[in-house]
């Protein structure tokens, strides 16, 4: 649909407010793939951890989920002073993020099973910290990323002339 239009149909006028949407919507680049999470932790324990409906294989749909709560984590800390997704100019994932993209993804597939150790929740303590540190300015990403709008926005500052009418002063 392109081009929504909402308008009252009853009562006085109102502005018709105008919604326009892309034809295509454009896929986010992700931080890591399915595959990067079964490299990291192998097909046995993705299918333990991912296996919900029983066929001894691990569902694509539980682990993409854990791959999209992962990513919005780290943008929530990332788009305070980047532009989001991360990426470098090539293209391509940080090495350093798309470690802790798959850290995070394979944490929440364990919060999915109620299967978090102490040394998960660890990792997990570990990457929301570099995550804050990245944003910080102590850990860098090995690139200077896009910063958001926000944060090159210019510092508002106001002056004004003294002033001429008042209470006290005469007309």
């Amino acid at each position: 649909m392109k081009g929504a239009v909402l308008s009252a149909s009853k009562g006085g006028p109102i502005p018709r407010l105008r919604f326009d949407y892309p034809d295509q919507w454009e896929p986010k680049m992700a931080y890591c793939t399915s595959d990067d999470v079964q490299t990291r932790i192998g097909e046995e324990d993705l299918a333990a951890l991912a296996d919900y409906d029983g066929d001894g294989e691990a569902d694509e749909a539980v682990v993409e989920q854990a791959i999209r709560s992962a990513e919005a984590l780290i943008d929530s800390y990332l788009a305070v002073r980047f532009s989001v997704p991360v990426v470098k100019p090539d293209e391509e994932c940080p090495d350093a993020l798309k470690t802790r993209a798959v850290n995070l993804a394979v944490y929440f597939l364990r919060l999915g099973r109620d299967s978090v150790t102490d040394d998960v929740r660890a990792q997990y303590e570990d990457d929301v910290a570099w995550l804050q540190q990245v944003v910080g300015g102590a850990v860098s990403l090995g690139f200077e990323p896009t910063p958001n709008e926000s944060a090159a926005a210019p510092r508002v500052h106001y002056e004004t002339q003294p002033r001429i009418f008042g209470r006290d002063e005469p007309l």
